[in-house]
């Protein structure tokens, strides 16, 4: 079998290539998170200029695809950077192709992973980290918490009766807002600080097919708005992407509300609620999806810096680099 790579910018991924790509994707479940579909990463292209995808051929055929972020000096990571929550190489599993060659024809010396899905295990000798996971609710065999149903009547009867939209684009504004402050409250990293992340979010708000949607969800008490999410999804499954609520009524766990509002909106397929620790997900989930950390290195510049450097200065320059 011949293999062949070759590189080329998100707006140059035809119809042909979009749909095998999708072909891909739909034959293999650990694929099915939005992150995997062509929109995300053509969405992400149309904000940012460092933005590329290598198509891996076998037979002249479509077999794989490798999107990714290219920084200077061959450094690389997931489309997205910060923002991504799944991130590989989208192939077939009887695809033949290399890392090492994948890297070439990405012209990347360094590509470093921490939500990596890799099913044929190619990455192995790479990933320095297996043991966290994503969260997921399976709304098939879900149920939700009965604390919450009390909370909800208690927030209706004291607020005013509670309205529920799974997409209001308009409502994103607030979601901003209200995210920017939390972040700003917790000393964390405003992921809306730069303007591309802003963009992104817009963008995808405004994408909606039988594959791939934006979901802006908004929960109201009354006339006022108390909790509001922004993420996206695929064909099963919804991305519990960027949650935020009225912290004035946190007593009341609006945010969990929305969420179980969502679920029932759904009905059907999974809820991904990212990886992450946090209690609520732990109290939710039913099941979580396995993730690797590591990095690639080809020999170069920037692999010796980054190995000479130490940890703690490491951590540091890639918590500079989040959202650049």
């Amino acid at each position: 079998m011949s293999t062949k790579y070759f590189s080329i910018n998100t707006q140059d991924l035809d119809v042909g290539l979009i749909a095998a790509w999708r072909s891909i994707q739909e034959r293999e479940p650990r694929f099915e998170s939005p992150y995997f579909c062509p929109e995300f990463t053509r969405a992400v292209g149309s904000v940012r200029d460092d933005v590329r995808v290598v198509v891996i051929e076998n037979d002249g055929r479509p077999a794989g695809f490798f999107p990714h972020q290219r920084a200077a000096w061959g450094r690389g990571g997931p489309v997205g950077g910060a923002l991504s929550d799944y991130h590989g190489v989208i192939a077939a599993p009887q695809a033949e192709w290399s890392v090492v060659e994948l890297m070439r024809a990405a012209r990347l010396s360094v590509w470093s992973f921490d939500h990596l899905v890799d099913p044929a295990a190619r990455f192995a000798p790479y990933v320095t980290a297996s043991a966290a996971a994503s969260p997921q609710i399976d709304l098939a065999s879900f149920a939700p918490p009965p604390d919450f149903a009390r909370k909800a009547r208690k927030l209706a009867r004291e607020l005013g009766e509670l309205s529920f939209s799974l997409h209001e684009p308009a409502s994103l504004g607030r979601m901003f807002e209200w995210k920017s402050e939390q972040y700003r409250r917790t000393g964390l990293t405003d992921a809306f600080g730069v303007a591309w992340t802003s963009q992104l979010l817009t963008r995808l708000m405004g994408i909606e097919t039988p594959g791939f949607a934006g979901t802006c969800s908004v929960l109201r008490a009354g006339d006022e708005i108390v909790a509001l999410h922004a993420g996206m999804r695929s064909r099963g499954v919804l991305h519990w992407w960027f949650p935020t609520y009225d912290s004035r009524y946190a007593a009341y766990s609006p945010g969990i509300i929305l969420l179980l509002r969502i679920a029932a909106a759904l009905g059907s397929g999974k809820i991904d609620l990212g990886k992450g620790d946090a209690r609520y997900k732990r109290s939710l989930m039913t099941g979580a999806a396995p993730l690797r950390e590591g990095c690639v290195e080809l020999p170069s510049l920037a692999a010796t810096v980054r190995r000479l450097l130490p940890l703690r200065a490491m951590r540091r320059l890639e918590r500079a680099w989040r959202f650049h």
